[in-house]
């Protein structure tokens, strides 16, 4: 009986389009998650519609003058009492087998996986691939900037296609299909999640802690990436894209130019990628608006005050200063801000090209 009720579910679950209730399924984990959900949901609709129905129906039967008394005295009925005890348990208990079985296997990836490390900070994600060396970005403000032009109708659906893979030509977290995938997770300063629907893996990113989960994605195409953990005042703008390639060499032509920058380019738009690319877009504003961090608007050559160690101090914000900033965010905390920024892993010429977009917003 048990194997008849799994193997109906996960016939439920091996549809791969999306349902009224689940959207696409791509990955080798989403129909056992799926057989999990489709188990829990339609056990729970039979008990509804039964204990429903069976409530109307002893209304119905007996119904009574009132102030008559009850016609029987049975206090208990034994095997009643065992049945609707010993039933809610075996399913319960069927129900944390699966889905304990799916979980585990989730959480240990096998040992030839590719291992990406992602790794979350307010309000944005980074994507190391150790293999290469090669760190690209989540993206979320470019994406954002897409989807809040495409609902204002500065953006036709096949624009906002094109400018969103424009930019997943150096963003997002892409792997090849049917390859074993395993992702470290981290978070740089508060609590996140980072949570794949389609692939249905969701990972808690812990400060301080690595945690990791696996996949193999099973159709190329692209997919939406969240945070789907409270992190904060821009936690609805925390998401990302997945890239599932076609083939290994696909993936691998991608990985071979995804974190180079075209220095043909001024320092100062340089610099702009890099404020986009890394994150710093979701707390330094460049019209002077107040945000998580300072703005960037007239910082170059201001009077700073800081607090470092308990003490007051100020300091002109010049080459120097920014870069330090940069390093070593923790040292010298800007009045009016509490310590959040987290380090932030720039090279010489991208904080080079930081520090003279910065010079190029003076007042």
């Amino acid at each position: 009986m048990m194997q008849f009720l799994t193997s109906s579910f996960q016939s439920l679950a091996t549809q791969t389009g999306p349902t009224f209730w689940l959207p696409e399924a791509v990955s080798n984990f989403a129909p056992t998650v799926d057989g999990d959900f489709y188990f829990v949901y339609w056990v729970s609709i039979f008990f509804l519609v039964l204990i429903t129905a069976l409530l109307i129906l002893f209304m119905w039967k007996y119904s009574a003058p009132e102030g008559q008394k009850a016609t029987s005295q049975n206090d208990h009925n034994l095997v009643l009492e065992i049945a609707w005890t010993g039933i809610p348990v075996i399913l319960s208990l069927m129900m944390f087998w699966y889905g304990y079985k799916g979980y585990v296997a989730m959480a240990t990836p096998p040992a030839n996986a590719m291992v990406i490390t992602a790794e979350a900070a307010k309000w944005s994600w980074n994507f190391s691939y150790p293999a290469s060396g090669t760190v690209v970005s989540g993206a979320s403000e470019d994406f954002n900037e897409i989807r809040n032009a495409l609902r204002s109708g500065e953006l036709t659906a096949e624009q906002a296609a094109e400018r969103e893979a424009k930019v997943l030509e150096k963003a997002g977290l892409h792997v090849p299909v049917n390859t074993p995938v395993q992702v470290n997770v981290l978070a740089a300063d508060v609590l996140h999640s980072l949570f794949i629907p389609a692939f249905r893996v969701k990972k808690d990113c812990v400060p301080g802690r690595i945690g990791q989960l696996g996949f193999e994605a099973t159709e190329p195409g692209v997919y939406s990436l969240y945070c789907s953990e409270y992190c904060g005042q821009g936690h609805s703008a925390m998401h990302s894209k997945v890239v599932v390639h076609p083939s290994q060499e696909d993936f691998d032509k991608w990985l071979a130019v995804a974190a180079s920058y075209d220095e043909t380019l001024p320092f100062t738009e340089l610099g702009e990628i890099v404020w986009k690319r890394k994150g710093c877009v979701s707390c330094h504003s460049l019209d002077g608006a107040m945000k998580t961090g300072p703005t960037w608007k007239g910082l170059f050559g201001s009077e700073r005050k800081y607090t470092e160690n308990g003490t007051l101090g100020s300091a002109i914000a010049d080459e120097s200063y920014i870069e330090e900033s940069i390093r070593y965010p923790m040292k010298k905390i800007s009045d009016g801000y509490t310590g959040q920024m987290p380090v932030v892993k720039l090279t010489d010429k991208e904080i080079l090209w930081v520090t003279e977009f910065i010079k190029s917003l003076r007042q």
